[in-house]
């Protein structure tokens, strides 16, 4: 969802999404397509995929939604650290996390679904003015 609507905000933007768990088996799931379409996204092809080292040496920014995952990287990766923020403490100043949506329902998916597109509409607001 962040990549999607990231590119749609910063067209002119290389954006890609990565995960460190992520299975390029599992499809993404129905609801995620459906709340990106009530935004006006149309289903595209996507295939998770796993962050690799390569995607940290081209990447100028590097935003992580949970402090665990930004932990985990630094540690592994500590020579791109600079590069590496916590999205709502980029977008927001605000060093706290938004939990992945996708594992939600509900209202619960609706509100963290929510926030995360509002964080990424921040950093879509804060790098065009770059």
């Amino acid at each position: 969802m962040a990549q999607r609507w990231l590119q749609k905000q910063l067209p002119q933007a290389e954006v890609f999404s990565r995960g460190l768990y992520a299975d390029p088996a599992l499809p993404v799931p129905e609801k995620i397509w459906h709340f990106l379409a009530e935004r006006g996204l149309p289903r595209t092809s996507h295939t998770p995929q796993m962050l690799m080292k390569t995607d940290l040496e081209r990447a100028d920014i590097i935003l992580l939604m949970e402090q665990r995952h930004l932990d985990v990287l630094a540690d592994r990766y500590a020579q791109y650290s600079d590069k590496m923020w916590l999205l709502r403490d980029f977008a927001f100043a605000e060093e706290k996390d938004i939990p992945d949506p996708i594992a939600l329902s509900g209202r619960a998916f609706e509100k963290n679904a929510g926030l995360l597109l509002e964080a990424v509409s921040a950093v879509a607001h804060k790098l065009a003015k770059k």
